[in-house]
């Protein structure tokens, strides 16, 4: 076969795949996501190592975002007194104010 073919069968399938979706309690929902955390993987791939199926995925990187306005930004460049058109230096003070926070509560 063609990698176009292969390429194809794999989408075909992926189209058949299920995606269920459950209403569990919170703390249920909460208890499987901080072990996926804990081991480094989505959530998705953590009900399927609870359920003992296979998890293809690769160990993930868990990255923190969020959404700011402008005038989030500008309000945050000037709390940390930075230009706040260079966005990369509001970001690199936001990070350093999330690692002291995370430094502090360690200690506590």
């Amino acid at each position: 076969m063609t990698t176009r073919e292969d390429k194809w069968k794999r989408q075909e399938v992926a189209l058949r795949a299920t995606q269920m979706a459950f209403d569990l309690t919170t703390e249920v929902q909460k208890s499987i996501k901080k072990q996926a955390i804990d081991e480094e993987l989505t959530p998705s791939d953590m009900i399927r190592k609870i359920l003992d199926l296979e998890v293809k995925s690769k160990k993930t990187r868990q990255r923190l975002s969020f959404n700011l306005t402008d005038d989030e930004i500008v309000l945050l460049a000037e709390r940390f007194s930075v230009d706040p058109n260079d966005k990369r230096a509001v970001k690199q003070q936001v990070a350093n104010m999330l690692l002291s926070r995370y430094t502090e509560n360690k200690k506590k």
